[in-house]
């Protein structure tokens, strides 16, 4: 069985990010998605397989709410628990800090992350037009944490 630590994320897993970051989002710029989500980010929180990471979920406070604004697990690593792990460990961080709710943006297609969500309480609260570069459509995702 596969041993996953679920911890906040340190310097030395810089790398670990981008790498990650690059191979879930490709086209866009890795290496600045993660120093913004160190820089701007109230929470970054990553799995660790003895010593390397494999996944990641930054949130993003909004005074009242919070958001994820990224969300990755290396694809070998996928459907082991892992992304519920993560979503769970900041679920429960926003619960602890008092948040009312969780946004987060969802490809249209991307039914599998979806079902995630759902899974865990989230539900589509409106389709964002032309959200993505490539023209596609996102859903605005929201967990009302006062329901819980």
């Amino acid at each position: 069985m596969l041993s996953v630590v679920i911890r906040d994320y340190d310097v030395k897993d810089f790398r670990d990010i981008v790498e990650i970051d690059a191979e879930a989002f490709g086209n866009r710029n890795p290496v600045y998605d993660t120093y913004v989500y160190v820089t701007f980010g109230s929470d970054l929180i990553v799995a660790d397989t003895g010593g390397k990471v494999v996944g990641y979920i930054a949130l993003m406070d909004l005074g009242k709410d919070a958001k994820i604004i990224s969300f990755a697990v290396k694809k070998e690593f996928r459907r082991k628990g892992i992304g519920t792990k993560l979503l769970k460990t900041a679920i429960e961080r926003c619960k602890q800090r008092g948040k009312e709710r969780i946004l987060l943006e969802v490809r249209v297609s991307n039914t599998v992350a979806q079902r995630l969500y759902k899974k865990n309480g989230f539900k589509i609260v409106d389709v964002i037009p032309n959200y993505y570069n490539d023209g596609e459509d996102a859903y605005l995702m929201a967990l009302d944490l006062n329901v819980q």
